[in-house]
């Protein structure tokens, strides 16, 4: 075989080469090794030389064999090769040598630097592994990147101040290493960012938090956060940078000019807000869903203790496990080598979604440039705590280190009270309450310079959590006022965090380790096509590293499936009907298993309810349905409600009100009435079908007492309560600043003569912004001669927002001060709407009130209520439900003396009449009578004369 070489710019040639088999056959039908011998030759100054000499020898008959020969000194172009074979050609089976030549490459040298790579070349032969190429890794140490001149990334230590200058150095810190990926040309978006355009300080801080030890969980300590990560695959650059600022637990943010990021952190406070300095006066707030506060975390990291694979580190609530269930969230930690930091990755997840469940959305004015996003803000809401907590300086002595609120505050009982108050650098200052003057007034420990009347202030009180929040974003509207979106801070997060991760120690040896068992396996049956499938879920109590699950699916002792997973869940699909048996075994790499453990679980129809409980309540009914035996598949139920009894079962779906689906229900409103008999009809479902309806009944609570209790609780929680509840407002001053401040029509007549003053004010105010519209009218009348105060109060208000909250409530109040004691009436008509809860009522306070009627010059009062006692003169009650009754005498409408009807009278005598020309009976303290219809004594019981 002869081949022609005409490419001029090449340095070497290599042949390759073989056979399709190798062996020889003795007469016997052994079958022993073989060779045959080849010769390489090259074409020279018209001669063939041979170049090399190859000898291709052993045993191989299921497989060809390659061989390849290199030659270096080659002829000027163009020039021949040929492979000759020197054996001779078999012409027996028993000896088989056939060659062939495969291919011939013509190589150039080139010498290659290969930038930005590290290179790594080996050398080895083919036939110890099976002529294909080996599986290698390598453990990468990566790339030198920039660092704090001032850093140390060997010792993790940072010299004196910062500054701004890098160097070049290996480091893990994932600060910096999120710097590089920023700003590198090359891989990173270094061609989109300038250095000018990344927050470098911001990630200084954070790099030193990120180099703080902690406990490893083992009884030593490591850096909190470390990254070790390679990326071989191109990804979007958003995912990337979000990925390693959530192992920091960062967040970046745009700021208008460059790239800054928010870690989530202890800080300091920077600005408070309360109801006096944000737009309206209110807080917005909203709440994580309960199905989105997760109770069990798997991360899954690469762990070096299981040969650099991947490993799954199981972090629970066990409170909220109980509390809620397994709500399993599976996660992957960037960068990640160590089990200590996985398990604070996880259990910051779960102590933040525990723990931090609130945000909240406020409107302010020019306050709101004086903190930036990530920065920590204080509210103080006194609505929210039900209880005065924030305002405006009314007066302040510094002499006397005093200060007036604009509204009274308690003294708490026990405890240290913290006043907050803001100096002329704009700064928050804590100052300790040390003495309660009068109810507006405080005496602190000191008072800085720079407080100033209408300042902010703040009380934190013993009873009370400071409701700290951090700043996400805060936008322009446009007209003045900004908008302040916050998520909650809880500080004491951190140490739960950083001292939550405990391990049992390591391992001497890593033969005869327990493996621990699976826990709490659950199975969810869903749909699947005509057929079902199954997911299981289980858990174990403590991590060992390379524990795989060995899963077998039977059905009445036969295998349906089985599998094997290092996950902590699994599916099975297409499965039918059935009862089933769920096993899952825990085993090693070395093939050891730990106890299994098996759950029951049957894909059919739930069993219907076997008993239902009806929980009465004021005005509601709970509805709690119970099924006999254990049901893995989670059946809800459907609720059904009728005023009256259905007698066939069947028409319960065309006749009832269908309420929902769930594990059980709750029914109110206006037309569940006390001593009323309510009906429900309740059946069960899940994925596979629904059982018969079961029928059960129950009355709410009618004992008066709790009715006007819960009565009393709705109505001091309503904005026509707001309205009624107050004093008239004496400080005209301070509403005719807030009607300037609105733009309201404003008229106001007044005399004054030493310690008389007479006053009447009118303000009409209409408000309309992208939030809200508003309009309210108020009258107020009044008088004050030295110490007394007498004032009356009109006030219409009618506002609608955009959430679909609104009211209309019309207030009128009368307040007199005699004595320095206030005494107040006033009644209050409302109707109002908040989360789609609509609320109309009409509310009185007074210590008396009366209905008179004047009739023949005579005033009579037929009904009053005084000091918390109804009084009525004469009623027709068509129905009643008395729950205790104090009566004189008593008697029926068709009541005749020895004839018809009841009388009970107040000596004790009894007299019951039967129907007409029935007899009678009579009852007294000592006989019972007994008369025929003529009235003709039959029997007597007792005293017989």
């Amino acid at each position: 075989m002869t081949r022609t070489i005409t490419t001029q710019n090449i340095d070497r040639l290599r042949l390759t080469f073989g056979t399709q088999a190798l062996v020889r056959v003795t007469n016997e039908g052994d079958r022993l090794d073989a060779a045959v011998q080849l010769a390489v030759q090259v074409q020279r100054n018209g001669q063939w030389v041979t170049e090399k000499d190859v000898t291709i020898s052993g045993k191989r008959s299921n497989s060809p064999f390659l061989t390849a020969v290199t030659l270096n000194n080659l002829p000027p172009r163009p020039f021949s090769v040929r492979l000759v074979r020197v054996s001779p050609d078999s012409h027996s089976d028993k000896l088989q040598n056939s060659t062939f030549w495969s291919s011939y490459s013509e190589i150039t040298d080139i010498a290659q630097t290969y930038p930005g790579s590290a290179v790594v070349g080996l050398t080895f032969d083919s036939a110890q592994f099976g002529n294909q190429f080996p599986r290698r890794n390598y453990r990468v140490k990566g790339r030198i990147i920039q660092v704090p001149a001032n850093y140390d990334p060997h010792t993790r230590q940072y010299q004196g101040l910062w500054d701004g200058r890098f160097k070049p150095a290996w480091s893990d810190n994932p600060a910096w290493v999120l710097y590089d990926l920023l700003t590198h040309p090359r891989y990173g978006m270094g061609h989109r960012l300038g250095v000018s355009e990344v927050d470098k300080f911001a990630l200084y801080m954070i790099g030193q938090y990120c180099d703080q030890t902690v406990p490893d969980g083992f009884g030593g300590q490591e850096p909190r956060m470390r990254c070790n990560a390679y990326l071989t695959d191109l990804r979007k650059a958003y995912d990337i940078v979000s990925e390693l600022c959530a192992m920091m637990r960062t967040m970046p943010v745009w700021d208008g000019r460059r790239m800054t990021f928010i870690q989530d952190r202890p800080a300091d406070v920077v600005w408070p807000y309360t109801n006096a300095n944000v737009v309206g006066g209110t807080f917005g707030y909203t709440f994580s869903a309960l199905k989105a506060r997760h109770s069990v975390v798997e991360v899954r990291f690469i762990d070096p203790d299981n040969g650099w694979k991947t490993s799954v580190e199981p972090v629970s609530d066990d409170a909220m496990v109980a509390r809620t269930g397994r709500n399993v969230l599976r996660v992957d930690a960037f960068g990640c080598t160590s089990r200590g930091q996985a398990h604070r990755h996880g259990l910051w997840i779960l102590t933040t979604e525990k723990l931090e469940t609130q945000c909240v959305e406020f409107a302010v004015g020019a306050e709101g440039l004086r903190h930036m996003p990530g920065d920590i803000i204080e509210i103080a809401d006194n609505d929210y705590v039900d209880a005065p907590v924030g305002g405006r300086l009314v007066a302040v002595d510094e002499k006397t280190r005093r200060v007036t609120l604009d509204r009274a505050v308690e003294k708490p009982p026990k405890g240290q009270v913290t006043l907050t108050l803001m100096d002329n650098a704009g700064q928050p200052v804590r100052l300790t309450v040390t003495g309660y003057p009068a109810p507006t007034v405080l005496e602190v420990d000191g008072l800085p310079k720079g407080i100033r009347p209408q300042g902010v202030w703040a009380l934190s009180l013993p009873s009370l959590r400071r409701r700290l929040f951090r700043a996400i974003s805060i936008s322009d509207n446009g007209d003045g006022t900004f908008t302040v979106s916050a998520v909650q801070h809880v500080p004491e997060k951190e140490a739960i965090v950083d001292n939550g991760a405990r391990f049992d120690p390591k391992p001497e040896t890593s033969l005869g380790n327990l493996i621990p068992p699976a826990e709490h396996l659950a199975v969810e049956v869903t749909a699947d096509s005509e057929q079902w499938q199954v997911e299981a879920t289980w858990d174990t109590p403590y991590a060992v590293r390379g524990i795989r699950f060995a899963l077998k699916l039977t059905q009445g002792g036969r295998i349906v499936g089985t599998t094997t997973t290092p996950d902590s869940h699994y599916r099975f699909g297409g499965l039918p009907q059935g009862a089933y048996t769920l096993t899952v075994t825990p085993q090693n790499t070395r093939g050891q298993r730990g106890e299994p453990s098996a759950v029951d679980f049957a894909i059919n129809p739930p069993p219907a309810p076997t008993h239902i409980e009806i929980e009465p309540g004021y005005f509601s009914l709970g509805v709690r349905p119970m099924t006999g035996g254990k049901s893995v598949l989670r059946p809800q139920y459907e609720f059904w409600f009728s005023l009256q009894a259905i007698a066939d079962i069947d028409a319960v779906t065309r006749q009832a009100q269908y309420l929902g689906t769930g594990p059980l229900w709750v029914v109110q409103g206006p037309h569940i009435k006390p001593n009323r008999t309510f009906y429900f009809y309740v059946r069960s479902v899940n994925v596979v079908g629904k059982s018969a309806f079961v029928e059960a009944s129950g009355s709410p609570r009618d004992d008066a007492a709790g009715i006007l209790e819960v009565i009393k609780d709705d109505i001091v929680t309503s904005e026509a309560w707001d309205a009624l509840s107050g004093q008239v407002n004496s400080n005209t001053s301070g509403i005719i600043e807030t009607a300037l401040a609105n733009n309201a029509d404003m008229q106001r007549w007044r005399k004054e003569n030493g310690e008389r003053k007479a006053e009447i004010l009118e303000v009409r105010t209409t408000l309309i912004d992208e939030t809200q519209a508003f309009a309210e009218k108020l009258e107020q009348v009044s008088v004050k001669l030295g110490e007394n105060e007498a004032a009356i109060e009109t006030k219409a208000t009618t506002v609608f927002n955009q959430n679909g909250d609104g009211k209309a409530i019309h207030s009128v109040k009368a307040g007199i001060t005699h004595n320095d004691e206030y005494h107040s009436v006033g009644m209050a008509i409302g109707a109002e709407v908040k989360d789609g809860q609509v609320k109309t009522q009409v509310l009185f306070e007074a210590d008396r009130l009366a209905l008179l009627n004047r009739a023949n010059g005579q005033v009579t009062v037929p009904f009053a209520v005084q000091n918390g006692q109804t009084f009525i003169n004469e009623a027709f009650i068509n129905y009643a439900g008395i729950t205790l009754a104090k009566v004189g005498a008593w008697y029926s409408a068709n009541y005749v003396p020895g004839q018809s009807g009841t009388i009970m009278r107040n000596d004790g005598s009894f007299e019951l009449n039967g129907r007409q020309q029935g007899g009678r009976m009579a009852i007294n303290s000592d006989s019972i009578s007994v008369y025929d219809s003529g009235g003709n004594l039959k029997v007597r019981l007792g005293k017989l004369n």
